[in-house]
């Protein structure tokens, strides 16, 4: 196997083999040896002059596993919560030799995206772990452990970041960008909700605007950063974290959220699309936790509570106002 490492490293390596790669690695202990030698040929390969150029130093970790994600099975009357395990895996870099010393290999992008009823949970090259939410995507670039650990998130994600003070993590939020070494800590920023969020269990991170890096607070333990997309406004707030990311355990929180925003939870937990007609229903508050009940479980809840009725019409279920 310490050939086809050798073969892989040096890009001649065939999709057959790749995969053959792959299976190997995934067995115990063999992700370990495989670092080992990738670092080995990486510093005699450094050392070597040669009429090539080794582009930027050091190139990306490629990745040769494509997501093993199950496809999430249809909900229909029961729910069934679908944890999905997806582990991404770094596999060394792959050299790109150049004709001229200035020119500079390209970015790509790594995106993994999580379905409706579905978390995932992946592990970055750097060793740090993150947890995905329902309906959200995550991007980074190939450079992301060799030279910056530069993420996005679209959607809501929870990380236990690797300690690495030189090269600090930089998640994008489009508005905000969070930067932090070695923390634990959760970030929502779904596209419809006129809110985002940075929730901080451990450690401290800094949040930053992402159109002039300009600091605009840090967080410590139990508190959160609350920005609103339309005002851009942002506050900090001190909170229960794991009500805000024990998601990734299976378990939602709600807190005097408004119909029409736990209809969106609602949507992503269940891959149930909702309709709300009645404008006096819209702003009814909730609050309840969520955590092996299925759909049909839910719906009662809500109607027992307040003066909604659930109708299923089509693929949709429609709250109506109930006197």
């Amino acid at each position: 196997m310490d050939k086809k490492i050798i073969i892989y490293l040096e890009g001649k390596s065939t999709a057959k083999e790749q995969q053959e790669l792959l299976s190997w690695m995934r067995e115990a202990n063999n992700l370990s040896r495989f670092n080992n030698i990738k670092e080995e040929w990486w510093r005699e390969h450094k050392s070597e002059k040669s009429a090539y150029d080794l582009s930027l130093n050091r190139l990306s970790d490629r990745l040769i596993e494509k997501r093993q994600l199950e496809k999430s099975k249809k909900l229909s009357q029961f729910y069934k919560y679908a944890a999905v395990v997806l582990l991404l895996v770094s596999l060394g870099t792959s050299l790109l030799f150049m004709q001229y010393a200035n020119k500079k290999a390209g970015l790509q992008l790594t995106e993994v995206s999580t379905d409706f009823g579905q978390i995932s949970n992946i592990l970055l090259p750097d060793g740090t772990k993150v947890w995905i939410n329902s309906g959200s995507t995550v991007t980074y670039n190939n450079y992301y452990g060799i030279n910056n650990r530069d993420i996005a998130v679209d959607g809501e994600a929870f990380f236990e970041v690797k300690k690495n003070k030189k090269i600090p993590l930089m998640v994008d939020m489009k508005d905000l960008t969070v930067e932090v070494t070695g923390t634990e800590f959760g970030v929502s920023n779904y596209g419809d909700n006129e809110n985002m969020n940075v929730i901080l269990e451990e450690g401290s991170v800094n949040i930053l605007s992402t159109r002039n890096k300009k600091l605009l607070m840090e967080l410590r333990p139990n508190e959160m950063a609350h920005f609103n997309k339309e005002a851009h406004t942002i506050e900090k707030r001190t909170v229960r974290p794991e009500h805000y990311t024990s998601w990734r355990n299976g378990i939602i929180h709600i807190f005097e959220l408004p119909l029409s925003q736990l209809v969106h939870k609602l949507e992503k937990r269940y891959n149930q699309k909702f309709i709300i007609e009645d404008e006096r229903i819209m702003s009814l508050p909730f609050t309840l936790s969520i955590e092996n009940e299925t759909l049909p479980e839910i719906l009662k809840l809500i109607e027992r509570i307040a003066p909604v009725k659930a109708i299923q019409q089509g693929e949709f279920i429609n709250l109506k106002y109930k006197p």
